[in-house]
């Protein structure tokens, strides 16, 4: 399990991300070097080269269900793993 949130993550239910953890949550998956590439499929999970399911991503992460969700629906409005200044991932 990576550690993103600066929090106690030891609850019966699991906490919703906040707005506020998204971006934290994306940079530390960016330093981990993993990465989602937005596709006409879908997205695609990519660890270094190799590609890697969404549910690995989740277990890895320690995310539900419902969290990866909101994170899948957040990659798609706002597109964090590509890079400002080339276009690229």
């Amino acid at each position: 399990m990576r550690k993103w949130r600066s929090k106690p993550t030891k609850y019966l239910a699991t906490r919703a991300i906040t707005k506020e953890e998204y971006p934290k949550l994306i940079e530390a998956m960016k330093e981990d070097g993993l990465i989602a590439i937005i596709t006409a499929e879908g997205i695609k999970w990519y660890h270094g080269d190799y590609k890697v399911t969404q549910s690995v991503v989740r277990g890895v992460w320690n995310l539900s269900v419902g969290q990866m969700k909101r994170i899948v629906k957040y990659i798609y409005s706002y597109d964090p793993f590509v890079s400002e200044e080339n276009g690229e991932a």
